[in-house]
């Protein structure tokens, strides 16, 4: 129940504080789908140079295990990790996603399906991810996202 109020303060919040969502045009709307791809296939192929562009440095992450959120740093490291260990990305589909912005800031609520290669093994992981972006100098930075299982 904490969790459930906790979520419908969130959605409320930009309301309560006057701010009016905002429907992105078609390019904005492109731009921003593609910078969360390309963060997506950044992370998964280790792609350092990306990631320290697009994740500000107060990013925070919350990955579909039960581990602890990560900062930029340990986000990075993860990815460069995951490519090290010969981790290949062979899958990323978004079945469904839903774009809330209020000016430069969206929300990308998505359901995913990723299929990867880790440690010679074929890996399948569906869910669900909010992934927060903030358009800055006309370019989008990723701050956070939030991943999990969908169960």
């Amino acid at each position: 129940m904490r969790a459930l109020l906790s979520f419908f303060a969130l959605a409320l919040a930009p309301s309560l504080l006057g701010a009016q969502s905002t429907t992105l045009d078609a390019k904005s709307k492109a731009d921003l789908l593609a910078t969360r791809e390309l963060a997506w296939r950044a992370w998964f192929a280790g792609d350092n140079a990306t990631l320290e562009a697009m994740l500000p440095a107060e990013f925070i992450g919350v990955g579909w295990g039960e581990g602890p959120w990560s900062t930029k740093a340990q986000s990075i490291a993860s990815s460069q990790e995951f490519a090290a260990g010969g981790g290949k990305l062979t899958t990323l589909e978004f079945p469904k996603t839903e774009i809330q912005a209020y000016g430069d800031v969206a929300f990308v609520y998505s359901t995913y399906k990723v299929a990867f290669t880790a440690g010679g093994q074929p890996v399948v992981q569906e869910g669900r991810s909010t992934e927060v972006f903030v358009r800055k100098n006309g370019k989008w930075l990723h701050p956070g996202w939030h991943l999990d299982s969908g169960k």
